[in-house]
């Protein structure tokens, strides 16, 4: 499937269909709303990656950014943080590149989800983001555009990696901004913007101090380790 669209769409086509049936139908919704539509029209017991973002369209970007950093946001399996960070890290860059759609190689996007455990996650999420998307709006609409999505991406980055580090606390508040971020791209609420960069700043703020504070406390260790061996 994915050799023949290459090859009759040429090398620079993308490799999702660039309007499906569900993308029209649900294009002018919120990200809350296209969610559980995901959920409710998906056939099967699984559903693909590639269809999760095609359904978003041109917002892929924002809504993968939600995806990926909504395991955080809630009380989860230990080492998940790992899990969805590598792809917060990979799309951040990609923003920052000026790309337009998020890119995965085929086999990533043929991957399936179980529909009953991403209804899980949507079910405890739905709420927050509902509340969330009620006071939004168009608003301080020159934060968003080529370099907006640039400094998003950068943002997305600098999150991705916190969240990859492995300390207490370290990811669920940059995950929490990461969010209301994405949120704010999809509806342009620059306002939403600005909290999330805010909410996201102190996140790394702490991840900052406490990676400092381990460096000094190795140091330390290192620098009195001969009097604890008695030499």
């Amino acid at each position: 499937m994915d050799a023949d669209l290459e090859k009759t769409a040429g090398p620079k086509t993308s490799i999702y269909r660039e309007e499906s049936e569900f993308h029209r139908a649900h294009e002018h919704q919120s990200a809350s709303a296209v969610l559980r539509a995901v959920i409710d029209e998906a056939k099967g017991e699984t559903i693909s990656i590639r269809e999760i973002i095609e359904a978003f369209g041109e917002r892929a970007f924002g809504f993968v950014l939600i995806l990926f950093s909504l395991p955080n946001c809630v009380p989860n399996v230990p080492g998940i943080a790992g899990i969805v960070g590598t792809p917060v890290l990979i799309f951040g860059i990609q923003m920052m590149l000026g790309h337009k759609r998020p890119w995965l190689p085929g086999f990533i996007l043929r991957q399936t989800v179980s529909v009953s455990k991403f209804k899980r996650l949507i079910d405890v999420a739905e709420p927050r983001m509902q509340k969330l998307e009620s006071y939004c709006k168009p608003r301080l609409l020159t934060l968003f555009g080529p370099l907006g999505d640039r400094v998003v991406g950068l943002f997305a980055f600098l999150v991705a990696v916190s969240v990859l580090i492995p300390f207490p606390g370290t990811n669920f508040p940059p995950s929490i901004a990461l969010v209301i971020a994405s949120i704010a791209v999809m509806e342009e609420d620059g306002y939403l913007l600005i909290v999330g960069y805010l909410i996201g700043l102190a996140g790394l703020a702490y991840t900052v101090t406490v990676l400092g504070a381990s460096y000094h406390l190795i140091l330390a260790a290192i620098h009195n380790l001969p009097g604890w061996l008695g030499f």
